[in-house]
């Protein structure tokens, strides 16, 4: 019995083996003649190739908005107790109208500053970062930079209700709202036009932590501008 013979079962021909891995030189494939295998691997597609980016990074790592985002439920919470206290007092006092006093709380509205500003420098960051790490496509940060933005517009809108149930006076206006849902309504079209520098007059503050806060809100606005000229006007 010879060679191929002991051979012949061992090496079934429908088995498909792996090409060699070092390029066939033959004077057929050269020619194009004959059957050939290519050792090279397929290419990888784009979308597949690259990994996470720096700003896809940036834009994922969001812990510098949570003082600003904690801080607004924190807020909205205890405004939800307010409010309910003043519908029970209505409801034991018939006669009663409008929010009861409350006392003159100089350590709430400094601990309502401080906090402001953690929020404040935490969201500037955070733009910071996604703007810097954009790679020259500043349309990819239009949206989370426009998130962050709100997320703190909607902070100051509920800072200075707080500010404004914490200390009566604190600000001055004609028509706040006699609910919270109204309230919190006013204070956002109050920080909104704040932020904007576009202040109708309607409503102002008086108190010292009343203004801080508004400050802090118009120097945001100013980072932000700044930073639009830096990373948006052409080079």
């Amino acid at each position: 019995m010879g060679q191929q013979d002991k051979l012949k079962g061992q090496w079934p021909p429908h088995v498909w083996y792996p090409p060699h891995p070092d390029p066939i030189s033959s004077s057929n494939v050269e020619k194009g003649e004959g059957s050939f295998a290519y050792s090279k691997p397929f290419p990888k597609p784009e979308h597949e190739s690259g990994g996470l980016t720096e700003r896809d990074i940036a834009v994922a790592d969001i812990w510098p908005l949570l003082p600003a985002a904690v801080g607004a439920g924190a807020a909205i919470l205890l405004l939800l107790m307010a409010n309910h206290k003043q519908w029970n007092d209505e409801n034991e006092n018939e006669g009663f109208e409008g929010y009861p006093e409350p006392q003159n709380t100089p350590v709430g509205s400094a601990v309502v500053v401080i906090y402001s500003i953690v929020a404040t420098a935490g969201v500037s960051y955070y733009v910071y970062r996604v703007l810097s790490s954009t790679d020259g496509h500043l349309l990819t940060a239009f949206i989370p930079t426009v998130s962050a933005i709100t997320l703190l517009l909607i902070y100051f809108a509920v800072a200075y209700d707080l500010e404004y149930h914490m200390v009566p006076g604190s600000f001055k206006g004609s028509d706040f709202g006699n609910d919270i849902v109204s309230e919190l309504f006013t204070f956002t079209y109050f920080s909104i036009t704040t932020f904007a520098t576009a202040s109708m007059g309607d409503f102002s503050p008086i108190s010292n932590a009343s203004r801080i806060l508004v400050t802090l809100e118009v120097l945001f606005f100013i980072y932000i501008f700044t930073m639009g000229i830096v990373f948006f006007a052409d080079p």
